[in-house]
């Protein structure tokens, strides 16, 4: 793969020892023999981290103000997968199309799986055991698509009619909120072929003597989810009556793809919005400091981490390595909805598209907030729930009455 060799330090590498065994009559013969067992394909696998710097970018760490590595841990991608699934695609061997196909699930420590010598396959490699994703293989194995089920989550959007604090236009279209994915990491191995020539394995012995040729191919499991940090960054936020904005309730973004295709790495054109309720409480920071800006600043800071299958109609992989933007095939709309100082909330959408379109395969995401801008009528207190009364007085009446009747 023409990624692997780029992203040597990116990648989660899976290495499968195709392990084929010849029946030798006298081991210490120099005569080769000419019959390969199959039953002897072993699988081992080694998962390596991945580098956020070469996903997102050398100067993440600087781009996210919050402190979230001394409050919630490590930021990435898990170490590695419990179990890896492989399914074999039997090609014919003319056209090369896949024809059948088995799968096996491999512990992270590997296992073992039989193929035939003298055959083509195509093996597809992604971590088995996910919770939120969904898995369909066309019958004709013209594509492996990945996607989740539709989201009853409330939605954070709003248009410029419905708010003042939004930058999407009322003709955009209606997005229907998907869940989150899970964390999914995958490959395929392409035309591989299993020879029946003994001089293209490795020939090693095994401790009980048996003489194994051993058949290596290097597979490499990249990502297929991609995670965005979305840093809220709020200025003028303190009035004379304290903190404005307190915290946050959800947020939501749109214009993301609905799903991959596990073959091509391409994901969907169609696109939907995500909404999460995991936001990060709010930290005030002295010495905020903006990629655009030489100063820094006081503010307060939340962020809500997000995994997505990325924009859409791209490889997302591909698009990092030629740099540059993304072509735009949708827009990108963050709502959030804040929580103001006496309980009420106030939602901002805030255009995103230029950010995410320069960050294919995630990355920090920096939206500025204006307190100062929330309307006073909004921060008023709320009016407090207690009991009412009245005083029944008549004049003129000789046995004057006070009573104090309770609604």
């Amino acid at each position: 793969m023409a990624i692997a060799g780029k992203m040597n330090k990116l990648v989660k590498t899976l290495w499968l020892a195709f392990v084929t065994a010849i029946l030798a009559a006298n081991v210490a013969c120099e005569r080769k023999d000419l019959y390969l067992r199959v039953d002897q394909v072993e699988v081992s696998i080694a998962i390596y981290d991945i580098q956020l710097e070469l996903l997102w970018s050398a100067t993440w760490s600087t781009e996210l103000n919050y402190e979230w590595v001394s409050e919630y841990g490590y930021l990435g991608y898990p170490e590695e997968p419990e179990l890896v699934r492989g399914t074999v695609y039997t090609l014919d061997s003319i056209s090369k199309k896949k024809i059948s196909s088995f799968f096996n699930i491999f512990s992270s420590k590997g296992g073992r799986v039989s193929l035939t010598t003298g055959t083509s396959y195509d093996m597809l490699f992604y971590n088995f055991g996910t919770e939120w994703t969904l898995f369909q293989q066309d019958e004709n194995f013209q594509f492996y698509n990945a996607t989740t089920r539709s989201s009853s989550q409330p939605s954070w959007i709003t248009t410029r009619s419905e708010s003042s604090d939004s930058e999407m236009p009322d003709t955009i279209k209606h997005y229907i909120d998907y869940n989150q994915p899970d964390v999914l990491f995958g490959c395929q191995v392409q035309d591989l072929y299993v020879s029946e020539d003994p001089d293209e394995y490795e020939r090693i012995v095994d401790p009980d003597g048996t003489v194994v040729y051993l058949y290596k191919v290097n597979a490499v499991l990249d990502p297929y989810t991609f995670i965005y940090v979305f840093q809220f960054i709020v200025k003028n936020n303190y009035d004379e009556n304290g903190q404005i904005i307190t915290g946050a309730r959800g947020m939501t973004a749109t214009g993301l793809a609905q799903g991959v295709d596990l073959f091509t790495r391409k994901t969907f054109t169609n696109t939907i919005s995500i909404s999460s309720e995991d936001i990060k409480p709010l930290q005030t920071h002295t010495d905020i400091q903006l990629p655009d800006d030489t100063a820094s600043y006081e503010g307060d800071i939340f962020v809500c981490r997000m995994l997505t299958w990325g924009l859409p109609g791209i490889n997302p992989l591909e698009e990092l390595q030629k740099g540059g933007p993304v072509e735009v095939l949708d827009n990108n709309y963050v709502g959030v909805g804040v929580t103001l100082r006496n309980g009420n909330t106030h939602v901002f959408t805030r255009d995103v598209t230029e950010q995410m379109h320069n960050h294919p395969t995630g990355g920090v995401i920096t939206i500025i907030l204006d307190g100062g801008a929330i309307p006073k009528k909004e921060l008023e207190p709320k009016p407090q729930p207690g009991g009412g009364g009245f005083n029944a007085k008549v004049e003129d009446w000789q046995n004057e009455v006070e009573a104090e009747v309770t609604i």
